[in-house]
């Protein structure tokens, strides 16, 4: 029986519709979200063949069917001491999630999004996300793995700019990172 909505007419396939809850659907309802929040500042010295993982951003989920899926969602601040050129791949378990990274060319290093900084006053911000399959009910860790263009090593911050001086014009920033578990 088609039911009308503030005008829009359509079909309801759940098994009940009482108030505002609906019973009998089994696939696409987000069972969980977990999120994690870095308010405080991290930096380290990154060379363009080294990932940067010990920067305290990540998030913990323990899927309840492997055939689920988690949508990871997130963003982190960075700057460094040098206009350049950021990345970031998202790993599961300490490992690059392949299916969330740029296809194979040569010697570029694949990678899930990137943003480039020009002054040490500012931060970039790396928006990312990817839709995973737990493969597994065990916990599951995600975490951004940052890195920088140039091969020599530098400095970069996050969440904090370069320039340190204490002026409204200089920011500090936040990095989050959310998983959510979505039934498939």
């Amino acid at each position: 029986m088609p039911v009308t909505i503030n005008g829009t007419s359509g079909l309801v396939t759940a098994t009940t519709f009482s108030g505002s809850s609906l019973s009998g659907i089994d696939t696409g309802k987000i069972l969980q979200v977990v999120q994690a929040v870095k308010t405080d500042t991290a930096s380290a010295s990154v060379g363009g063949n080294t990932d940067w993982v010990s920067h305290g951003l990540s998030v913990s989920i323990t899927p309840s069917s492997s055939s689920n899926k988690i949508f990871i969602t997130g963003q982190v601040s960075v700057n460094a001491d040098l206009n350049e050129g950021f990345s970031l791949a998202i790993q599961k378990n300490g490992s690059a999630l392949t299916g969330a990274t740029g296809d194979a060319a040569g010697n570029r290093k694949r990678q899930t999004a990137s943003t480039e900084v020009d002054y040490n006053f500012t931060t970039a911000t790396i928006p990312f996300q990817y839709l995973d399959t737990a493969g597994g009910t065990s916990a599951i860790t995600y975490r951004p793995a940052l890195n920088i263009s140039n091969t020599d090593a530098y400095t970069i911050y996050l969440n904090r700019t370069a320039n340190t001086s204490d002026s409204y014009s200089i920011v500090r920033t936040i990095s989050t990172i959310s998983a959510m578990e979505i039934a498939a």
